[in-house]
């Protein structure tokens, strides 16, 4: 055994207080960021486990019409080598109880041989054949319960009317959306026909479920398959390519969750750093000692050193054990969004990750104050009396380059990526500058206020100034906790804000789709019956159609492919089913950013493009774009492009035509309507009841599923911040420590001189306050330029100060502190004075 590990125990005995603070610092960290990574590759290994039931087959493929020509033969094909097929068709469908009570439903009609992989889950347990068979249905509790049925009760759907023989506890492939517009009703395929929802326009997605024979792999024969069905339209994936929004979605979200975790541990580095530096600090006489005994630095050094990173090591250690222990919490919060059951499983690399950045972030936050342990020098036992501090050495600069290296090369690590790591990096210095500068601020005001008649505030301020306080300590990672935590609150705020239907007062309660030509008068009657006489739709006239061409160059899959690569973003455009229509004028909210309207005269077709379709699709104005409508091409110049409010609630379209460009083509209308919150269910029941081809999709019903899974995801960030709010209390709780005897000292003094106890207790919350309303009012401020910048430039949403929200961070942060420094220093009050000045 070396001569530093046997001092460094021998030594370590005495200061369990000083080593315990240190081991929070850092287990909170590690357990965050143990916590969220556990939480990710359990998801990431159930997702790939899943895939093939999320798929629904080895390979799927997806159209907004049905399969026919060349991806009819391809499939065709496929049947004769083996595969086995089944089609599956959902739609968007109203659904009637026999109350007259309706509902927005999800209906889904699948063929026989669903669910090819995975299991349907039904009650009772019987095979979906049997339960749909002579007009039968299954479907979600929610159904039941909203619309007051029971099963063996009547539902209907469209023209037809099904009887409720089961419950859907379990669907495997549903996940595609996390936000769902309602329920699931599964009905037999030939039964689909006769509810009379499948008409011209009518918003259907055709799905077709392929198991391949074990002979022929899944991505071969997908790349087989795009390569012979040439329309970009027709979504051909394989089971590892299972729905890649919902992966993309959790992947996204444990990043970001990660990086609140690090903030924690980064929170946590101030305070292993200030630990380290008050130990030496305390232990400069022992340090003297050994060097008068012939130890060098060198040895010393490695001695502290090696109790940091024993003690860090530890503390990591448990820190994992804690963050495994809370993965069942956030697969809690999160598991909502995903059809199958998550199970908590501990995840060896996982917990080595954690374990390896705690004790990297104790080496390099260590290393800074331990070099204080080179400037003590052996004269100090000597000079004690007159030199009680000893002087601050000269620390080369050039060694805190290392330590921000490492601390950055962590961040970039837990990001996985060079742009999100450095932007948290960017973010997380520069909250660290303004929370230090305004620290310093503070230490240098109470420097500069006159002095206060009361006793209490005069030495509360001026305690704010003392030798060897910490405040900035204090504020910086208190703040840090605050700036987190409120920026949340902001974020979710707005974002309420935005989805909060009462508030948008030009959004209408419902938007009608498929509404027929002929059914337009008779419906504005049915609704204003229902709703009341001065309740009047706008109707939109709407052509269904597909991009064919753009500037004469025909859309393919090859062409897809060439220019936005693996960016489904982009596909987006090429491959969606556009919804067309008309105007004489520019729709209300829609800002032209190029080009010009057309006039009264009439011309060739023309249309306006938003400006995003018009960038991905790399035209402007004067070029051109060829719809295909029904088989039919349409060909339209492009004479202007427009910046859309996509957020106004209203009817927006990516394409408008000049008018008599889409004359003779097939049109449906989408109708708008706002109606008073009472009339909803009554509006909706009789148009239900009045058109069953009509889907009445409510606006409030949509912003409040918006707004729970909004809700899901601030409850798991909320979670995650409180471990870097948790952090700052340790930190703060370690900075009074560190000051403890002086704070005695003072307390004994002023007791001495007259001072009761609560003139000190007073005196010491002043003190406590104002570090609290430091890193509440920089912490406040943080979070709001910090949501300001995500609103402004993420998500692009209007930006709403919340007073409420930065006063409760002001305030929670002054309480806090006032709790903290009290429990840290409370006893001090009770210390009898005479014991402690005869130890002087």
């Amino acid at each position: 055994m070396t001569a530093a590990p046997r001092l460094a125990w021998r030594q370590a005995r005495g200061a369990w207080r000083h080593f315990v603070l240190l081991a929070a610092c850092v287990a909170l960290g590690v357990a965050a960021l143990v916590a969220v990574g556990s939480f990710a590759t359990t998801l990431d290994r159930t997702l790939a486990r899943e895939a093939k039931a999320l798929t629904g087959g080895d390979l799927e493929l997806r159209a907004a019409r049905p399969l026919d020509g060349d991806s009819a033969a391809a499939l065709a094909d496929l049947r004769a080598r083996g595969a086995v097929i089944v089609g599956v068709r959902e739609l968007v469908a109203m659904a009637r109880g026999a109350d007259g009570r309706a509902l927005l439903v999800e209906a889904k009609a699948p063929d026989a041989g669903y669910p090819l992989y995975g299991r349907l889950q039904l009650a009772p347990a019987e095979p979906l054949p049997a339960l749909l068979a002579n007009d039968g249905a299954v479907v979600q509790r929610e159904t039941l319960e909203r619309l007051g049925l029971r099963p063996g009760d009547r539902l209907a759907l469209g023209r037809a009317t099904f009887t409720v023989r089961g419950i859907v506890e379990r669907e495997p492939d549903r996940a595609a959306s996390l936000v769902t517009l309602g329920p699931r009703v599964f009905i037999a395929g030939d039964a689909l026909e006769r509810t009379g929802l499948v008409q011209i326009g009518s918003r259907v997605r055709y799905r077709v479920l392929v198991r391949l024979p074990e002979r022929l792999a899944a991505r071969d024969t997908r790349e087989a398959l795009a390569r012979r069905i040439a329309d970009p339209g027709i979504r051909v994936a394989s089971y590892d390519e299972a729905q890649p929004g919902l992966r993309r979605f959790f992947s996204q979200l444990a990043t970001y969750l990660g990086l609140v975790g690090l903030a924690s541990l980064l929170v946590g580095g101030i305070g292993v750093a200030s630990s380290v530096a008050t130990f030496v600090r305390r232990q400069a006489p022992t340090i003297a000692i050994l060097k008068a005994l012939g130890a060098d630095s060198r040895t010393l050094l490695a001695t502290f050193l090696w109790q940091t990173l024993t003690v860090g090591a530890v503390a990591s250690v448990v820190g994992a054990g804690l963050g495994a222990a809370l993965q069942p919490v956030l697969i809690r919060l999160l598991a909502g969004f995903v059809p199958f059951a998550l199970e908590a499983r501990v995840e060896p690399l996982t917990l080595a990750r954690g374990v390896l950045m705690g004790v990297l972030t104790t080496l390099l936050c260590a290393m800074w104050p331990l070099l204080a342990v080179r400037d003590v020098r052996p004269s100090l036992i000597l000079r004690r009396d007159v030199d009680a501090v000893p002087a601050r050495g000269r620390r080369p600069w050039a060694a805190a380059l290392p330590t921000a290296m490492g601390l950055a090369a962590l961040a970039l690590w837990q990001a996985g990526s060079l742009k999100l790591g450095g932007i948290f990096l960017g973010a997380a210095l520069a909250a660290l500058v303004t929370l230090w500068a305004l620290a310093r601020g503070l230490v240098g005001a109470a420097r500069r206020l006159p002095r206060a008649p009361w006793p209490a505030w005069r030495h509360g301020i001026g305690s704010l100034r003392r030798p060897g306080g910490q405040s900035a300590r204090v504020v910086v990672a208190l703040g840090a906790g605050v700036m987190l935590l409120v920026a949340v609150a902001l974020l979710h705020e707005a974002l309420d804000a935005q989805i909060d239907h009462e508030r948008h007062r030009e959004a209408p309660s419902f938007f009608f789709v498929d509404v027929q030509p002929d059914q337009r008068e008779a419906f504005a009657r049915v609704l204003a019956q229902a709703a009341g006489d001065d309740v009047t739709p706008t109707l939109t006239p709407i052509v269904r159609a597909r991009l064919a061409a753009v500037n004469g160059v025909r859309v393919t899959r090859d062409l897809v492919r060439r220019r936005v690569g693996e960016d489904r973003e982009g596909a987006f455009y090429y491959t969606r089913e556009y919804a067309l229509t008309w105007s004489a004028a520019p729709p209300p909210g829609n800002v032209l950013t190029r080009g010009r309207w057309w006039g009264p005269e009439p011309g060739p077709p023309r249309i306006s493009v938003e400006e995003a379709m018009a960038k991905q699709l790399g035209v402007d104005v004067g070029g051109h774009l060829t719809f295909d409508v029904q088989g039919v091409p349409v060909e339209a110049e492009v004479a202007s492009l427009r910046k859309v409010d996509w957020q106004s609630l209203g009817t927006n379209f990516f394409v408008v035509f000049s008018p008599g460009a889409l004359d003779g083509a097939p049109v449906t209308f989408v109708a708008t309507a706002r109606t008073t919150a009472a009339a909803e269910g009554a509006v909706q029941s009789a148009v239900a009841a009045a058109f069953p081809n009509v889907t009445a999709i409510p606006v409030r019903d949509v912003l409040e599923r918006v707004g729970a899974v909004l809700g899901d995801i601030a409850v798991a960030i909320r979670v995650m911040a409180l471990f870097t709010v948790a952090t700052g209390v340790v930190v703060m709780a370690g900075a009074l420590t560190a000051t403890r005897y002086q704070r005695l000292y003072e307390s004994v003094v002023l007791r001495t001189l007259g001072a009761t106890r609560g003139v000190v207790a007073r005196a010491f919350a002043v003190e406590y306050a104002c570090l609290g309303a430091a890193a509440g009012v920089g912490g406040t401020a943080l979070a709001c330029l910090l949501a300001w910048i995500v609103l402004r430039f993420v998500l692009d949403t209007p930006w709403h100060l919340e007073p409420w929200a930065l006063l409760a961070g002001v305030v929670a942060s002054v309480g806090l502190a006032i709790a903290v420094g009290f429990l840290a220093t409370w006893r001090l009050l009770g210390e009898k004075p005479l014991p402690v000045l005869r130890r002087e």
